[in-house]
């Protein structure tokens, strides 16, 4: 009789990697031990290196050999403890040290900062620095016109800066036919915005003829210079002063000759200069590649508008203004 027999289940059989074996090193070995004191002793000297290489620099920045043997000693000693109980205290008090609400007790908070009423430096005006008169115009258009006629009564009749009738007349002439241009804009037809803004630049060349000559007035009075400014209704402004950036025009060795003087530009740009003798009618005295020139033909012991704009290629720039007294 034949016996079967039954085929077991087949063993399974541990893979073995294809990567070489990493030889790992206890952590309780010798080897390491070793290795990690060395490493220890290594940073501990660096940090202790390092913080002797800061503290012999600070020793020979700041430190100052005192001698404290010997008869030196004794003298140093002494004399450090005479200025130490022989020094009269401070007794300086601010005069101006006044509290903001009662004026009794003195106080050294302005708003909610802390100052020391002993140790403030005031700003002197620097010598570089020119007064200079400002218009601040509102950006909105119907906030323009009020502005331009506070501006323009202001001047009117004014004794420090004085303007002729006439040109005050031709000036309100002028914001008359801008606020009618802004009170058409309303109405919203088509075209109307170009002839607004054609009016409004009438009004403001017509404004910085005036402010020219508040400005004038006002440099040839620096001591009551802000004063003649802002009885103009004009802003006043401190800014250095820049003889490249500001046109200028002055008296030459020549009688009704003057010389003009602006700000350079580009290659292609031409410079144009005109003149007037009541801010109204303008005459082109010519036209420069050159950013200063000068001209005659001026009346003498005359008061004059001199204006300056460049053109590049038929893009033309703001016209500056200056007022001066021919000599």
């Amino acid at each position: 009789m034949k016996t079967l027999k039954v085929a077991s289940a087949p063993k399974r059989v541990k893979k073995i990697s294809k990567r070489a074996p990493k030889r790992r090193r206890s952590n309780r070995s010798k080897a390491t031990k070793k290795s990690v004191a060395k490493r220890k002793k290594g940073s501990l000297k660096a940090a202790y290196g390092r913080r002797n290489r800061i503290n012999a620099n600070l020793d020979r920045m700041y430190h100052v050999p005192i001698p404290v043997a010997g008869f030196k000693g004794v003298m140093l000693t002494i004399v450090l403890i005479l200025s130490v109980f022989l020094t009269k205290k401070s007794t300086v008090k601010s005069a101006n040290a006044v509290s903001q609400t009662d004026g009794k007790k003195p106080t050294t908070k302005i708003g909610k900062k802390k100052m020391n009423p002993y140790f403030m430096l005031g700003v002197l005006p620097n010598t570089n620095q020119v007064i200079t008169a400002i218009m601040k115009m509102p950006g909105s258009y119907k906030l323009r016109g009020d502005r331009a006629r506070a501006i323009i009564n202001a001047c009117s009749g004014n004794l420090l800066i004085v303007i002729l009738p006439a040109t005050i007349t031709a000036y309100l002439a002028l914001l008359a036919a801008f606020v009618t241009a802004q009170t058409n804009m309303d109405t919203r037809a088509r075209g109307l915005k170009p002839i607004r803004d054609n009016a409004w630049k009438a009004v403001e060349n017509a404004l910085l003829a005036l402010m020219a000559v508040a400005q004038a007035a006002g440099n040839a009075s620096p001591s009551t210079a802000i004063t003649i400014i802002e009885s103009g209704a004009f802003y006043v402004k401190t800014k250095r002063a820049n003889m490249e950036t500001i046109f200028s025009v002055r008296n030459t060795n020549v009688s009704g000759t003057m010389f003009m003087k602006a700000a350079g530009a580009g290659v292609k740009a031409m410079h144009i200069w005109e003149k007037s003798v009541d801010g109204i009618i303008w005459d082109e005295l010519g036209q420069t590649h050159k950013a200063k020139s000068s001209y005659a033909g001026f009346t003498p012991v005359s008061k004059v508008w001199v204006r300056h704009r460049t053109d590049t290629n038929g893009v033309f720039s703001a016209w500056e203004y200056f007022y001066v007294t021919v000599n």
